[in-house]
């Protein structure tokens, strides 16, 4: 293609030129290349290798990446060609980072060990049979359902459900989660629009869009990965620097200084007969003739595997996630204590966990239920204090009596149940009753 400037100068362009509206994307060695002579392993000749490509309804749920040819270094890396929050991205960043992994992964493991009941006002009630499994096709439990939710959140920064069934009532039965990927989100004729491998929803009844964090004028969601990006990439390059320097040769912890110089095999024969002087000599004082110097290094392995960085690193990466460190293995910050475990998994609820049940809570109870009722979590398992502070402080409720009416503010059979100790026969089939005393702390 040629052109003309103002000032006259003609300008040839031999680039190949490649429709931006080509989804799904083919091969590039498909394309007619240019007129260049192929040089050494680039060009239609090289070899192969596998090209992600996008959805064959035209939406694009996959992302391409660069790929490495015949002649690329070993010791390479390919560039990472997708944008921060996609599934590529996930894939290669998150899934080697150790301590952004293990952050999800206890977030999830709480989140989905918490009973769901329903309330309706202040009383107790029944929900839909999605309570014990939403999908039983797909999933062995409610559990297994909330893995799926809360990881994508984390990873993803956002989650969605479809529906797959519904009651006669036209309530919802039977609902999955989604592939991010295979979802877009469109803002059409003043409204959002969902598309499911590029095709519309055709009721938007039908599906629940969480987003972990907003943005006015953003559709979709944001997640930890976001904000904690530069992090998790340094923290990535220190993982992969350790595992270097250990699977490369380690940390010497002396070097024999020869005083004059050597050539390659003179320093290979050396170094051999030290190790073999070494193994022999049972502990004995080594001896060294006067050509050469044992200077022994000053730094630790400690020091080369660089920790420090790596402590603070995970630091603000368990920082991003929510997490108290303690709770990964990861060095608090001096000064930062806490007289025992449980106020650990306090904190942990109360400023992560909670906003996160509290989310999916008032979503869901919007989506699943009638007006009026809503899904509540039941972190009692996780934040109860120790059996001495609950003895207390049932004593101290026990006593607590109602001048007006003489009742008392828990009563025995409540206390027992809260416990998890057996009921009297006059409860056990009292639905009510034993969800209200079963209920503890709830979201």
């Amino acid at each position: 293609m040629e052109s003309t400037t103002e000032s006259g100068l003609i300008v040839t362009d031999r680039r190949h030129v490649r429709a931006a509206s080509e989804h799904p994307q083919i091969d590039p060695r498909q394309h007619v290349p240019n007129p260049n002579e192929p040089i050494g392993s680039v060009g239609p000749q090289s070899t192969p290798g596998p090209v992600i490509m996008g959805s064959p309804h035209g939406h694009p749920t996959g992302h391409m990446h660069a790929d490495s040819w015949d002649g690329w270094p070993a010791g390479w890396q390919t560039p990472n060609m997708t944008p921060i929050g996609t599934a590529s991205n996930a894939d290669t960043m998150f899934a080697r980072t150790a301590t952004a992994t293990t952050c999800v992964d206890l977030n999830s493991r709480q989140l989905a060990s918490f009973p769901i009941y329903g309330l309706k006002g202040t009383k107790p009630v029944r929900l839909p049979s999605w309570r014990v499994t939403p999908e039983p096709e797909l999933y062995g439990s409610w559990s297994d359902f909330m893995h799926g939710v809360c990881n994508a959140l984390m990873f993803r920064g956002e989650a969605f459900q479809f529906v797959t069934g519904r009651f006669a009532d036209d309530s919802i039965a039977r609902f999955v989660n989604l592939n991010p990927d295979a979802v877009g989100v469109e803002w059409i004729d003043g409204r959002i629009e969902y598309l499911i491998d590029g095709e519309p929803v055709a009721d938007p009844r039908d599906i629940c869009h969480l987003r972990y964090q907003s943005y006015p004028g953003r559709l979709r969601g944001i997640g930890p990965l976001e904000w904690s990006a530069r992090s998790l990439a340094t923290s990535l390059a220190l993982e992969k620097y350790a595992t270097d320097l250990v699977t490369r040769g380690g940390v010497p912890w002396a070097v024999l200084k020869a005083l004059r110089n050597l050539d390659a095999g003179q320093a290979t024969d050396a170094q051999n007969r030290w190790v073999e002087a070494a193994a022999r000599r049972d502990g004995a004082p080594a001896v060294i003739g006067s050509g050469f110097d044992l200077q022994v290094l000053s730094f630790s392995p400690e020091d080369m595997a660089l920790l420090g960085l790596r402590e603070f690193d995970e630091r603000r990466i368990a920082a991003a996630f929510g997490i108290p460190g303690y709770l990964i293995n990861v060095s608090m910050a001096q000064g930062l204590t806490y007289t025992n475990a449980s106020q650990l998994f306090q904190h942990h609820w109360a400023t992560t966990l909670r906003p996160m049940a509290q989310m999916m809570s008032e979503s869901w109870s919007r989506w699943l239920l009638p007006h009026g009722t809503v899904i509540e979590f039941n972190p009692d398992q996780y934040v109860r204090p120790p059996m001495t502070e609950q003895a207390l402080a049932y004593q101290y409720l026990f006593n607590l009596v109602d001048p007006v009416s003489g009742r008392r503010a828990i009563e025995v059979e409540e206390i027992r149940a809260a416990m998890r100790l057996p009921l009297g026969p006059w409860v056990e089939d009292d639905l009510e009753q034993v969800q209200r005393v079963m209920g503890g702390r709830t979201a």
